[in-house]
């Protein structure tokens, strides 16, 4: 019986294929099937990836691109608003030229050249800016007046209808100005707009009858009226002249440059034409 079963097993396995037979005991060494061995993947790294993570390996993170600050430079975005505050400083100038254009004769003391009117005006102002445009505010102080008499009459009329102006008129203005913007680079601008606004003034004007004198005119005195040909009676004798309105209207129109030095500051220069003319700059913090 055990030679019948002994024969039958080796029948068995001369019938089995014979890759089986090799997969069985790869050595033949007739010890039977051997254990699987678990060969690397061809073409990855052997110790990355899923053989990490079941490793309890955690893969490297990524080195993150450096942020970059957007606004590092002087460029604006157009649908962005941009505030700015800050002085301003402006020259007005009213040439004697001027006045004579609307039938006046003038003449200084001394018979000087220089403007009727040249002062300073100082401030401060807050802008609205968006899109290069600019809406600004700006609360101001102004001398309109002029140190040394000026002697003026109506043109046409007699040449003894002198007067002496003297003139110590100043005003505080609020005023806005709408100004746009044309850019070049990201820190050069031309600009040009236009500003309206009132004055309030003090002082006084003060119109006084005028007698020929060497070199000039002079005031008349009271011991002149009726005596000097000059001084007659019914004139005007330390007259005060007030405004007719009672303000000072304020209309300009202007055209400049507007520098950007740095992505906060921001500065104008421009000159125009309003009541007199106009030269002046501003500085502004923008936030």
């Amino acid at each position: 019986m055990r030679a019948t079963l002994c024969m039958l097993l080796a029948v068995a396995a001369l019938a089995m294929p014979a890759t089986t037979r090799a997969q069985m005991d790869p050595a033949g060494s007739g010890e039977g099937p051997q254990p699987a061995i678990a060969q690397p993947a061809q073409g990855g790294d052997a110790g990355t990836g899923d053989d990490d993570f079941l490793a309890g390996k955690e893969a490297k993170p990524e080195i993150a691109a450096p942020v970059v600050e957007q606004d590092a430079g002087r460029a604006e975005n157009p649908d962005t608003p941009y505030f700015g505050v800050g002085p301003r400083l402006r020259w007005i100038m009213i040439p004697n030229w001027f006045i004579t254009m609307f039938g006046v004769d003038t003449q200084s003391r001394n018979k000087s050249a220089l403007p009727l009117i040249s002062n300073v005006a100082v401030g401060a102002e807050f802008t609205y800016r968006k899109g290069g445009f600019d809406i600004t505010a700006a609360a101001w102080w102004a001398s309109l007046g002029w140190s040394d008499p000026i002697s003026y009459k109506e043109s046409g009329k007699d040449g003894n209808s002198w007067s002496v102006i003297t003139n110590d008129l100043q005003a505080f203005f609020l005023t806005v100005d709408f100004i746009w913007s044309t850019s070049f680079t990201d820190w050069v601008a031309i600009t040009y707009g236009a500003g309206l606004g009132l004055g309030i003034p003090w002082g006084d004007i003060v119109e006084t009858e005028a007698t020929k004198k060497s070199g000039g005119f002079d005031k008349c005195k009271t011991a002149d009226i009726g005596v000097d040909d000059w001084c007659n009676k019914g004139e005007d004798y330390g007259t005060v002249d007030d405004l007719p309105t009672g303000i000072v209207p304020w209309v300009n129109f202007l055209v400049g440059a507007r520098f950007k030095p740095h992505r906060n500051v921001a500065v104008y220069v421009d000159g125009g034409f309003g009541l007199g003319f106009q030269l002046g700059t501003r500085a502004e913090y923008i936030f």
